[in-house]
């Protein structure tokens, strides 16, 4: 690649972006970011021995012509699939991957690690919303005062999923003087040389640009405007998110007897837009945040209508918790709405800012359960384990629209106290018989075997009852747990009255209900019920789609009769 001639290099990019449009829209992903990357990433290989030197993509999304260029371009057959190439760079795949997580913000800090270690010239690919986040501005520093040779690639696109509120991307061709000025003082106040900023879509200025860099001695930052999405018209017309993430058109296996329909449009999100909305006209209280995810989180007409209440703090979620602690303090009634695997990263926030102030913060948890194809690091399966050692936090895992606007309403109108209210991306259930203002649900009624479930696993218990009763002659009760912390006693007092009590959660090992059971028979006098769990691992889950994940672990219909049958000791 290093022999290529710029011409030579434009064609290289030109067939890599034609490659990515298609096969990218057959197998889903991150289509539009890595658009927006080609030509820079091409400059960077040419630029870097990789993988003796090392090139670190903050936010793996951007990593799509990374892998091409380091020989994988052929593996994109099994692209997102089940023991296919993944997502994200993965170091199980080659040795050019460095950082694997889809979290943002954390590659300067892991490029200061390395070089401290082995004085490894290291590449940091940081944009996509990424510099927004606190942490990377805390190794900007401790790298500049270290004087350590990293060259920053600050990658602007002015966005993240949205536009990103930041004074240090260039935005609209009218604000870029200002702005480059802004960003040059920023980043030469904290040490590093700055370099740009140049296009980083014409290979001569890229070219110029990493050599600048490589002759400066300590950190340098080279600035580079990419524009989202470029070369597909429809991702560059798209102005809310760039075609940041497409679908894609890979058929998936049939969908299970026991698992809910999903629909095109997000029905959990579009239920919360319509009652913000409705509650915000009411209560002018409300305020709602989001860290850079407005459009997923079906927020985009809470903002329009809203725009005073609404706030957008980019990829910054320990910035999100402790403004809205700020919020509670002062009266307001914050709603802070993120997925689940993201409001782990503001986990000390939620327990210090918000928890120990006692201060009435709801937090939205999108995106419960398994995530899918996005791999380990985007499965809400911990966020439970983690926010239940929170004093004072409440957790609810509504089923249904109805169970979802009796618990935002009565957490909005409380005055003290957080509340987190999780959903899977995954269709409701019917409000039709569904009682919504009680901790728990009794959704069948049996005397042998009790499931004692919550969210989205209230179906799979249902369709697990319905086999057991008709194949075996069991008789089960199915108790939806609605209320996760603190813990029902009477839902575990009436499921100890049964032969036997199984939990199913779609959460890791150790982390939902069956601890608070175990608990609960510990203290209550026997004869006591055998019990088993149906749960995921204490363990990080691969990428691939949520029915094939679920069942490889067991949590789903066959699961649940298995671990009956054995437990009953049935045929």
């Amino acid at each position: 690649m290093r022999e290529l001639d710029l011409l030579e290099c434009e064609q290289l990019a030109s067939d890599i972006r034609e490659f990515l449009i298609g096969q990218v829209n057959i197998s889903g992903g991150h289509l539009g970011a890595n658009l927006g990357v080609v030509e820079l990433t091409i400059a960077l290989h040419r630029a870097f021995d990789s993988p003796n030197e090392r090139i670190i993509f903050d936010i793996g999304h951007q990593a799509y012509t990374h892998k091409i260029l380091t020989g994988r371009g052929a593996q994109f057959t099994t692209f997102r699939q089940r023991a296919g190439m993944s997502g994200f760079p993965s170091r199980a795949e080659s040795p050019h991957d460095v950082l694997e997580s889809s979290h943002s913000s954390t590659s300067p800090a892991w490029a200061l690690g390395i070089n401290l270690a082995d004085k490894t010239r290291c590449a940091v690919v940081i944009g996509d919303g990424a510099l927004t986040g606190g942490v990377a501005y805390e190794a900007l520093n401790a790298i500049g005062v270290r004087r350590r040779p990293v060259t920053v690639v600050f990658n602007d696109n002015g966005r993240s999923y949205a536009r990103t509120p930041s004074l240090l991307t260039l935005g609209e061709p009218q604000e870029s003087s200002q702005v480059r000025e802004n960003a040059e003082k920023f980043f030469t106040s904290l040490g590093f040389a700055y370099v740009g900023p140049v296009d980083g879509h014409d290979f001569g200025e890229l070219e110029a640009a990493f050599k600048k860099a490589e002759s400066i001695a300590g950190p340098v930052v080279v600035h580079t405007r990419t524009r989202k999405g470029l070369g597909w018209d429809k991702a560059e017309q798209d102005e809310v998110m760039r075609l940041h993430q497409v679908p894609g058109t890979v058929a998936v296996p049939s969908v299970p007897i026991d698992a809910p329909v999903p629909t095109a449009k997000d029905a959990w999100g579009a239920s919360l837009s319509d009652l913000l909305c409705e509650m915000a006209e009411n209560d002018e209280r409300i305020h709602v945040i989001t860290a850079a995810m407005p459009d997923l989180l079906c927020l985009l007409e809470f903002q329009r209508r809203f725009p005073e209440r609404y706030h957008d703090v980019g990829i910054s979620e320990q910035l999100a918790v402790s403004m809205a602690a700020g919020l509670a303090a002062q009266g307001a009634r914050p709603v802070f709405a993120v997925f689940a695997t993201f409001l782990t990263r503001g986990l000390d926030q939620v327990l210090n800012d918000v928890a120990l102030h006692e201060l009435p913060v709801t937090f939205i948890v999108d995106r419960g359960g398994v995530a899918g194809g996005d791999g380990a690091s985007s499965h809400g399966i911990y966020d439970v384990g983690l926010l239940r050692m929170v004093p004072g936090l409440e957790i609810y895992a509504p089923s249904t629209p109805g169970q979802l606007e009796q618990i935002l309403r009565t957490a909005v109108g409380r005055d003290k106290g957080p509340v987190a209210l999780r959903y899977a991306k995954w269709k409701p259930l019917d409000d039709a018989g569904t009682p919504v203002a009680s901790d728990t649900v009794l959704r069948r009624r049996g005397t042998d075997l009790c499931l004692l479930t919550h969210g989205a696993m209230v179906q799979t218990a249902m369709a697990a009852a319905a086999v057991l009763e008709r194949d075996y002659s069991v008789s089960t009760t199915v108790r939806e747990v609605v209320r996760l912390r603190p813990s029902v006693p009477e839902a575990f007092a009436d499921a100890a009255t049964h032969r036997a009590v199984i939990t199913v959660e779609d959460l890791s090992e150790g982390s939902g209900l069956y601890p608070d059971l175990l608990a609960h028979l510990a203290e209550s006098p026997g004869p006591h019920p055998a019990t088993a769990q149906v749960t995921l691992p204490a363990a990080f889950l691969a990428w691939g789609v949520r029915e094939d994940l679920l069942a490889e672990s067991g949590v789903n219909t066959t699961g649940v009769v298995a671990k009956a049958r054995t437990l009953l000791d049935l045929p």
